[in-house]
């Protein structure tokens, strides 16, 4: 490419370009003022500066009237590219400091709210250590409803309400485990049925819980009418209260492994169990996630970070 005589890496300003793309795109001096928020005689002194510079005239006045001249429709294609990248790089720029100093507001049922979600948040905020993060734990139904409002920005819940409005992701599977206190009459028995566990008193999650959920369609499908002895709001509760002798419960493997391993707990062999099943990461569909937002999800998405915080094969990837 032979070397430009013209030197207008120091003759011509971004300010000078932005204004005459600006005049050009309305065809108005003082439209374009407006836009620039500047005064009228200014827009059209840095236009003129342009136009000494290159020795060539860009717009012809014609009354009320203005057109590019054929040496401003040439110059016009160049700079509405490179005000282009520029702005491109303005917005990747504030991104990344969004991500250094933004907010991102998170939300999750009980089981992983209290079981996963602080690890990966931990582990994600050592790479961003300036962005402020929220955790809300609630019911699938509340945090989504709070998706819905714009309240959070995205909630890790098990089986999510098929709502439009919402972008559902795949995240992590769990598995649904039958437990029963250490010596339990049953916890020698192999091929258990939940037929079989009909007379004994379960400790269960409130209705609008996941594993609720489950283990109800569980029972459905098995013709069975299982024995609520107690609803309890928290898993800690719930293990505490089959500790005590209090019956049954139907529990997050994740959320009971230290009394698993202890033998504090029990897990019964019952046809059906464990069952597998998918936390999901919500979010609103039309809304434009910001950057920390999209990084965060990505970042759950990779689950690397489960080895790193020791939780790797406790849980598995989404079923297809």
């Amino acid at each position: 490419m032979p070397e430009a005589n013209l030197d207008l890496d120091r003759a011509v300003t971004l300010r000078q370009l932005r204004t005459f793309k600006s005049v050009a795109d309305l065809k108005s001096f003082s439209l374009a003022a407006q836009r620039l928020k500047l005064s009228q005689p200014s827009v059209s002194y840095q236009v003129k500066e342009l136009e000494e510079t290159l020795g060539l005239p860009l717009l012809d006045r014609l009354g009320k009237r203005i057109e590019l001249t054929e040496a401003g429709t040439l110059l016009y294609g160049y700079a509405r590219r490179m005000l282009d990248v520029l702005d491109e790089a303005a917005v990747a720029i504030e991104e990344m400091r969004g991500i250094q100093r933004g907010k991102l507001r998170v939300g999750a049922s009980t089981t992983v709210g209290i079981y996963l979600l602080p690890a990966a948040l931990g582990a994600f905020k050592k790479l961003h250590p300036g962005l402020v993060i929220s955790l809300e734990i609630g019911t699938r139904a509340r945090v989504q409803e709070q998706v819905l409002r714009n309240e959070l920005d995205l909630a890790v819940v098990g089986p999510a309400s098929k709502d439009p409005a919402l972008s559902i992701i795949p995240f992590l599977s769990d598995e649904l485990v039958v437990v029963a206190p250490a010596g339990h009459p049953l916890a020698t028995k192999r091929g258990l049925t939940l037929k079989d566990l009909a007379d004994q008193p379960f400790v269960m999650r409130e209705a609008a819980s996941g594993s609720r959920w489950s283990l109800e369609k569980a029972a459905r499908k098995a013709g069975a009418k299982l024995m609520v002895a107690m609803e309890l709001g928290s898993n800690g509760a719930i293990k505490h209260a089959v500790e005590s002798g209090l019956g049954l419960a139907v529990i997050s493997r994740y959320a009971c492994t230290l009394e698993l391993s202890s033998g504090r707990l029990v897990e019964l062999d019952v046809s059906g169990f464990p069952i597998r099943r998918d936390w999901h990461i919500v979010h609103l569909r039309r809304r434009k996630l910001p950057t920390s937002v999209s990084a965060f999800i990505e970042f759950l998405k990779d689950t690397s970070w489960l080895s790193r915080n020791g939780s790797r094969g406790r849980v598995r990837p989404p079923t297809d």
